[in-house]
């Protein structure tokens, strides 16, 4: 698993250092959303990589984690916390990168009370991904937490006496439904997830239809517009896929019961390198992007050698970095 950073990594780097160089005046303050957007899944997937790394007991709704943050005795509903929240904070950076797309194409010609739609839904958005902040805080704080936790995985024994007894730990997280804290963090969970999407999409819609009918603007900009878009719905696609992936598989393990825990990796695996796979596609389909990192990543594979031929007819060999 941990392999993958030694590839995840310089893309990363790679991608960040493109985005810096580039001076196009597209990208001038695009690029900040982002080079955001690029650290919150680089935070997120050293996240999970390394402070929570989880581990499953099926068929029972338990994880355990085994990160760092376990050793340092953070309870596991805290961690579970965090994972969503830095979920939420991805899905907040690039609902904005779709938003700021929409204002700069559509929102300044135009001022129709359909259009601002996206405006009063991203408002909404950024609303209950404070509220989860508040409510992952209350709960931090509230004992009453734990105790929820701690009966729910006794009446688990009850039921399973041969249960291993690592499920009993401080660092395990089961689904205390009885939690109305927990409980409304899944409300939240489930609005945001429908919101995103209709904000999402429905600026999609909007450039789509502006580009469309506008007469004032060139092939090559209308071309350009719908590249940068087609870029982010890749982007979005890929978080979307691979996070809810794993939440269906947890409502079926739910429903008809699952056995087999080497499946859980796969599931890890999406939720750790999401943010991988959707820089991935931002600079596959970012045709300025891609041609700037291409060009790095030359330079760092192979140094381009010229000749270079003084007034005496002396020839020397020097080696040249592209800019």
């Amino acid at each position: 698993m941990h392999n993958v950073h030694f590839i995840s990594t310089p893309v990363y780097i790679f991608t960040l250092a493109a985005l810096f160089r580039e001076t196009s005046l597209v990208f001038q303050t695009y690029k900040y959303y982002i080079i955001i957007h690029i650290i919150t899944n680089l935070t997120s997937e050293a996240y999970v990589t390394f402070m929570w790394l989880p581990m499953t007991y099926l068929p029972y709704d338990v994880y355990r984690t085994t990160g760092w943050l376990s050793q340092w005795g953070v309870s596991g509903i805290v961690q579970f916390y965090i994972v969503a929240q830095f979920i939420i904070t991805i899905g907040v950076s690039i609902l904005e990168m779709f938003y700021y797309r929409f204002k700069v194409v559509v929102i300044h010609h135009y001022d129709n009370y359909l259009l601002k739609l996206p405006s009063y839904g991203m408002n909404v958005y950024r609303f209950f991904a404070t509220v989860h902040v508040v409510t992952i805080t209350w709960s931090t704080f509230d004992g009453q937490t734990m105790i929820y936790q701690q009966n729910k995985k006794d009446a688990l024994f009850k039921k399973v006496p041969d249960l291993v007894k690592e499920i009993g730990c401080h660092s395990v997280f089961i689904l205390a439904l009885e939690d109305p804290i927990l409980c409304g963090n899944v409300v939240i969970y489930g609005i945001l997830v429908t919101l995103g999407s209709i904000v999402g999409l429905s600026t999609v819609v909007f450039i789509n239809q502006f580009l469309n009918k506008a007469r004032n603007l060139s092939k090559e900009t209308k071309k350009l517009q719908r590249m940068l878009i087609f870029s982010l719905l890749a982007q979005g696609a890929i978080h979307v896929g691979m996070i809810i992936f794993p939440v269906f598989v947890q409502i079926y393990q739910m429903m008809f019961i699952m056995y087999d825990n080497n499946f859980s990796t796969l599931l890890l695996f999406c939720v750790a390198y999401h943010g991988f796979f959707s820089t991935c596609a931002m600079v596959v389909f970012t045709k300025q992007l891609r041609q700037r990192v291409i060009r790095y990543v030359r330079c760092c594979a192979k140094p381009e050698t010229v000749q270079i031929k003084s007034s005496h007819g002396i020839t020397t060999l020097a080696e040249t970095s592209i800019r």
